[in-house]
């Protein structure tokens, strides 16, 4: 059976959006009325044990150009930089390989940016869509990105600035839980203006809780 027929499929007027719990999920992003796919994975026992050892301020949004061979290089020397040891993250590093070996796969580009963040503040509340033609989105500790089906989304709210309450027609936002692996497509992806993810960062500022991002944009 293949992963499309083993995932759940957010069917609406306009873009859809591919659930499913094997990483073949996210092949399906370049299809033309798909603009997001989403590999609903466990967390990794090991990967959890070292990550809880990051402080807020250990990752404070640092980002590098990378490619495919020399991802693991470039992801060592960012973390060199803020004084962390790559041999304390041998199973976080060994999964940030095999997340920008499927995005590589992908996008089917030579290069694209990495960033690592981690977080006791709120990013972009706003709803809003990627400047960018594919974005893959990891949490691995705190809240996840929170998104809206095409049901949900006024465009015309969105795209003239208007605050969420006006952008959200009705319901709740979904939410990627820890370790969920995205691919969403963005205005600037061929084709694509006008139908990007609208998604947001969620709200954790006062909450006590550290949220730590992995991205790479192409």
């Amino acid at each position: 059976m293949s992963s499309l027929l083993m995932s759940t499929a957010v069917v609406s007027e306009g873009p859809s959006h591919l659930l499913g719990a094997d990483s073949g999920v996210l092949h399906h992003i370049n299809e033309p009325d798909v603009n997001m796919g989403l590999w609903q994975r466990k967390p990794l026992e090991d990967v959890v044990r070292e990550v809880s050892r990051l402080r807020a301020t250990d990752l404070p949004d640092v980002r590098c150009r990378t490619s495919a061979a020399t991802f693991d290089r470039d992801i060592r020397s960012l973390m060199a930089g803020q004084g962390l040891g790559p041999q304390s993250f041998r199973a976080w590093l060994a999964d940030l390989r095999q997340l920008s070996e499927l995005f590589f796969g992908v996008c089917a580009g030579p290069h694209a940016t990495a960033r690592l963040e981690t977080t006791v503040a709120d990013g972009c509340r706003r709803f809003h869509v990627d400047r960018t033609r594919l974005r893959l989105l990891c949490t691995y500790r705190g809240a996840g990105t929170e998104w809206l089906t095409e049901d949900q989304v006024d465009r015309d709210a969105q795209v003239s600035g208007a605050p969420n309450e006006r952008i959200v027609r009705f319901g709740e936002p979904s939410r990627f839980e820890p370790f969920w692996v995205g691919i969403l497509k963005g205005d600037a992806y061929t084709g694509n203006v006008g139908r990007g993810l609208v998604h947001r960062s969620p709200s954790i500022e006062g909450s006590g809780q550290i949220r730590l991002l992995f991205c790479l944009d192409f």
